[in-house]
């Protein structure tokens, strides 16, 4: 059975199993702190608690509770001891279901979405001089997949060697294809 669990400062709900929620209706720190009634949506759209607590000094101490973190933690089994992220499967930051939920290295996690941050719009290219060069990162080393005259084509280079180390991910760029003029032979 699936819970779908009102957000404060949204129409929008975040989806966990009903082995969740009976974690978070039953425990009795999340019941202390109103866990379940307080959950938000944060602009990132993850679903979040967050409560500030006066000390006694009168400054303020900031608790911030992400659900998907705080089901992770509790229900999916970590398979390294580095530092990992919680991963979206289907990308969806509300659908804090178990089956949707794993432990992730950050460059998996970044390799699983699709935002791209440079001026040519294409993830791994990059000008140098008069052309574009393609280059992709796999275990932190750098490796170069050439020059090319185009962002496109040093983009399709990116792609081609992405699929190849990791397989069809969202990261990988979205070209638009040139149409070619036919010229009428007179």
């Amino acid at each position: 059975m699936l819970y779908k669990l009102s957000l404060k400062n949204s129409r929008r709900t975040a989806l966990v199993d009903d082995k969740v929620y009976t974690f978070l209706s039953s425990n009795d720190y999340l019941i202390k702190l109103k866990f379940l009634e307080n959950l938000r949506e944060h602009s990132n759209g993850y679903a979040f608690f967050q409560k500030n607590w006066k000390q006694k000094d009168g400054s303020y101490k900031s608790e911030t509770i992400y659900l998907q973190k705080l089901i992770a933690e509790n229900f999916i089994k970590k398979l390294q001891k580095t530092r990992m992220w919680v991963r979206f499967k289907n990308g969806n930051h509300l659908d804090c279901r178990i089956a949707n939920l794993e432990w992730s290295t950050l460059s998996n996690v970044v390799r699983n979405t699709s935002k791209t941050e440079n001026k040519f719009g294409f993830r791994g290219v990059v000008k140098n001089s008069k052309k574009y060069q393609a280059i992709i990162y796999l275990n932190r080393k750098a490796i170069n997949l050439g020059s090319f005259n185009t962002p496109e084509e040093a983009a399709e280079a990116y792609n081609k060697k992405s699929i190849e180390l990791f397989g069809i991910t969202k990261s990988l760029n979205k070209i638009k294809k040139k149409k070619l003029k036919k010229e009428k032979a007179e």
